[in-house]
């Protein structure tokens, strides 16, 4: 275990950073999708950067301000606040006023985290020095800017390193992981090139796509809604921040052999998702519940590329919905692996059809802007696709991007990111983000182990037939 790493970071007072010119003042429509309570939260990402030759004279704060103001001409509602309408519905008022922008300066270099154990991925040592305005569940939602946004120098007084790390959190209502990419991409564009006069990829509100059906058809189950008598609660009021910080931050990498490991148990040609959320979703299962439980797995799929009426190019929007995946807790951890990944396969395919959005769009629109079930529940949501790593704000890629934390959902735990990573040997794979219970830790890691070093039996045991 590496010893703790401590250092201190200088932070400014907040400013806010408007578009760089005149926007459009007007509300904004919000889906169903959007503004479901489930959704009310904020989702904080991170880059680590290391130092530049090229840009050794430049200032990463000075650059990524000027570049973000400009995205802002084009993300305009980003710069507004969510306000409360008719009947609890979220509209964004695009008032112009900001995003909250802070600047800092850390007595550590970069290359002081790569001596913490695994490198400078989450769990982060003090994160919130690094986001000193990370939200954790609903609080804030509306009023509040929709993008916060800081950067905090890994050099002190900028000679020793020269690297930087790059944090911000986006409310989820406004946007989802592609969404931000996309915006985070144009601010990238622009620190890249600072004569560019527009993004490569123009952004499309497009929220009239997404309106429910006059009547509403609700034409599949969904399970990922349902209300059980023992966690009928509002997931906006029920969790303070402290249930959050209670729970403890941990990563995990899974290598590509790992991954192998865990399909050689399923079918060679099992998709590397289905394999990965199987995994987790019986080691959650067997190291939080009790048998007698019922558990269900929630995972969301981006809809912008599989379902009709198809959503504009750019749109940046919330566009996932939530299959679920449910199976008795004792079924589930007592049957082999393929039984958990035949349940996600199953759940994956009420969703390749053109009807499954809209009739989430519809049962939202019937039933209110219920939370998730929580009760058992798991959410697994796979950003491996979204390289936040390779983004590059003027310093090369990073050395890591993404995700900052686990758990961004309003039940504390319940949310799982899985992410493509290349750990500090250079293997590839992907790191997984959790939050759990800190006596649960150790267990959770040793089961995730049996269950990669079964396959690896099982594929000794067939080779040596």
């Amino acid at each position: 275990m590496a010893p703790m790493l401590k250092f201190n970071v200088q932070v400014s007072k907040s400013e806010l950073i408007q578009p760089q010119k005149p926007t459009p003042r007007e509300f904004k429509y919000l889906s169903n999708i959007d503004d479901q309570k489930g959704l009310r939260n904020h989702i904080p990402f991170v880059h680590f950067y290391p130092p530049s030759l090229a840009s050794s004279s430049k200032d990463p704060v000075v650059m990524i301000k000027q570049a973000l103001a400009k995205a802002l001409v084009y993300y305009y509602p980003v710069a507004g606040r969510l306000r409360c309408a008719d009947k609890g519905k979220l509209v964004v008022d695009c008032c112009g006023e900001g995003v909250v922008f802070r600047e800092g300066d850390a007595n550590v270099k970069l290359a002081q985290l790569h001596q913490v154990e695994g490198g400078p991925k989450p769990p982060f040592p003090q994160w919130e020095c690094f986001l000193v305005d990370d939200l954790w569940g609903s609080v804030l939602i509306t009023d509040s800017p929709l993008l916060r946004m800081q950067h905090v120098t890994w050099q002190v007084t900028r000679l020793a390193c020269g690297g930087f790390v790059l944090a911000y959190t986006f409310n989820h209502c406004i946007c989802d992981a592609y969404g931000a990419y996309l915006f985070m991409t144009a601010v990238s564009e622009f620190c890249l090139n600072p004569t560019r006069t527009a993004p490569s990829s123009l952004p499309s509100w497009g929220r009239e796509t997404l309106n429910p059906r006059s009547p509403p058809t609700i034409s599949y189950p969904h399970h990922e809604y349902d209300i059980t008598s023992s966690t009928n609660h509002d997931p906006t009021i029920s969790y303070a921040e402290s249930d959050f910080k209670s729970l403890a931050q941990t990563s995990l990498f899974l290598s590509q052999a790992d991954i192998s490991s865990l399909k050689n148990q399923i079918s060679p040609r099992c998709p590397s998702f289905d394999a990965i959320a199987g995994c987790l979703w019986r080691v959650r299962t067997r190291t939080l519940m009790s048998p007698q439980s019922t558990t269900r797995l929630l995972f969301p799929i981006d809809t912008r590329f599989r379902s009709k009426p198809s959503l504009p190019n750019g749109y940046y929007g919330c566009a996932v919905v939530f299959p679920c995946a449910i199976a008795k807790a004792a079924e589930l951890v007592n049957s082999p692996l393929f039984y958990a990944s035949n349940l996600i396969s199953q759940a994956k395919k009420s969703v390749v059809g053109e009807e499954y959005r809209a009739s989430v769009l519809d049962f939202i629109e019937m039933n209110g802007r219920r939370g998730f079930c929580s009760e058992g529940t798991f959410v697994v949501s796979d950003m491996t696709r979204l390289r936040f790593v390779d983004m590059d704000f003027g310093w090369g890629k990073g050395v890591y991007g993404g995700p900052a934390r686990a758990g961004t959902g309003v039940v504390p735990g319940m949310v799982t990111s899985v992410i493509a990573h290349k750990n500090e040997e250079g293997v590839e794979g992907v790191l997984v983000l959790v939050s759990l219970p800190v006596e649960s830790l150790d267990k959770f890691h040793e089961e995730v182990r049996k269950e990669i070093d079964r396959g690896i039996s099982s594929a000794i045991h067939i080779s040596a037939l």
